[in-house]
């Protein structure tokens, strides 16, 4: 429980320079256009979150690996606009492009089932996304 009165806490801690923790970070955004746009297309991501979590893990993934729309959409085969709509939340892919799109990020698609029975534990089966047969 101490750790998380902490970490809950953090905003409010004075660091050795006598600044909180909120207020280092507003001072490193007024100085470093980068921190800036990072920490505007973090806080981007975590409301997308609230609305729609695959288009915000393929952004956030994209952004860490310093991707753009049209370089994932190149590789993965769909236009820029297609990724441009996935993820504002706009769009909901399929699974082969689901998997084409996470194949460009270095990720995989794992698709799992959730049995519930009266009284017992959830029983979790999870695998690989089937792959699609091309014609």
């Amino acid at each position: 429980m101490d750790k998380l009165v902490t970490m809950t806490g953090a905003d409010s801690e004075v660091s050795p320079e006598g600044r909180t923790s909120a207020q280092a970070a507003s001072a490193r955004a007024r100085r470093s256009p980068e921190y800036r746009a990072a920490r505007e297309e973090y806080a981007a991501i975590r409301a997308l979150r609230e609305k729609n979590w695959i288009a915000a893990h393929i952004r956030e993934r994209r952004y860490e690996l310093d991707l753009t729309q049209q370089e994932v959409a190149q590789q993965a085969g769909t236009s820029h606009s297609f990724i441009s709509k996935l993820e504002s939340g706009e769009h909901i892919p399929t699974i082969p492009v689901l998997n084409r799109i996470l194949a460009v990020l270095d990720e995989q698609l794992l698709i799992g089932i959730e049995r519930k029975g009266p009284g017992q534990e959830p029983e979790r089966e999870v695998a690989p996304a089937p792959e699609a047969k091309s014609a």
